[in-house]
């Protein structure tokens, strides 16, 4: 996550992810916080659930900055 006008990344910021699955339904999928580059792995989880993500719906959050909602596709496999 970047900031919007500094373009620098923003550490400690939450993202909560959705999934949406082949079937049409929609999960929680993972939550947790960027590391300190700003990055956060919102595709990677221990089961075989990344198989059947459609796309993915991200809630970026941060007590500083602000909130937005972004839409991802799945990593190619």
């Amino acid at each position: 996550m970047l900031h919007a006008e500094t373009r620098k990344p923003l550490a400690a910021v939450y993202v909560k992810v959705y999934a949406q699955m082949r079937d049409g339904s929609v999960k929680f999928y993972k939550d947790g916080y960027t590391d300190l580059r700003g990055r956060f792995d919102y595709a990677s989880v221990s089961t075989a659930d990344l198989q059947n993500v459609v796309k993915y719906g991200l809630l970026i959050a941060s007590d500083k900055d602000g909130a937005v909602v972004r839409e991802a596709t799945p990593p190619l496999r």
